[in-house]
């Protein structure tokens, strides 16, 4: 593969300051994807990977002291850019699937409008052609009927669909880097199989490069072309 990574990480380190002083989380993490790839991010609970991913989409804690040389997205530095262009690339050309769809979905609005709302944001189509856009996403995830699912609750479905519909969330205004943060850590083993199939067809399909924070190498194994392993915040 040539020209720039996809996505590039040099030298990131974050600390959090408590009241018992400053704890280190990362410590000089660095790591290339190149456009196609899917790059597994594995370590045991409490190793930083969910910091890595809040720290190249710009969502660290208000508590978060982040040190580095450059995150890079298609060679552009988004590491120092502003909060407003960070913001243009989230949900548009980054897509990111959450480990707990019961919290990141909200339960007070239907699921179609939830999967609509990145392509009135970002792409400005009319609420019309983006809720049609939804019934599309949902069929192309796999959801049966998705058009009675666009009209329901997250409440009204399984823990599979609403994982479901949450990608096709990131998926909707067709980013070229998706980040899952230990997608699959609330579902059974068939339905794991099942949401890994479906990001393996959705990669191959899209040309997606992805990160896959993950503590199961099994899951990695499935779908990824490489891992990199993070200990103790290194």
């Amino acid at each position: 593969m040539t020209g720039d990574p996809m996505l590039s990480v040099q030298a990131l380190s974050v600390r959090y300051l408590t009241p018992m002083g400053p704890k280190s989380a990362l410590r000089d993490v660095s790591f290339n994807i190149a456009r196609g790839e899917a790059l597994g991010l594995v370590g045991e609970s409490g190793s930083g990977k969910s910091t890595v991913a809040l720290s190249i989409l710009g969502l660290g804690a208000t508590n978060a002291r982040m040190e580095c040389d450059s995150i890079a997205f298609e060679g552009e530095d988004i590491f120092h850019a502003s909060e407003a262009r960070r913001s243009i690339l989230r949900g548009d050309r980054i897509g990111t699937v959450f480990q707990d769809p019961f919290t990141s979905l909200n339960p007070s609005i239907l699921i179609g409008a939830q999967i609509a709302e990145p392509l009135v944001h970002h792409k400005h189509w009319t609420k019309r052609d983006a809720l049609a856009r939804a019934i599309e996403l949902l069929d192309e995830v796999g959801i049966h009927d998705p058009k009675r699912v666009s009209a329901s609750y997250p409440h009204q479905l399984s823990g599979g669909m609403q994982q479901r519909a949450l990608i096709a969330t990131a998926l909707a205004c067709e980013p070229d880097l998706l980040i899952l943060d230990e997608p699959t850590t609330a579902l059974d083993v068939t339905v794991e199989a099942q949401i890994l199939d479906l990001m393996s067809d959705l990669r191959r399909k899209r040309g997606l490069s992805i990160l896959f924070v993950t503590h199961n190498l099994g899951a990695v194994r499935r779908l990824c072309d490489s891992v990199s392993v993070l200990y103790a915040g290194e």
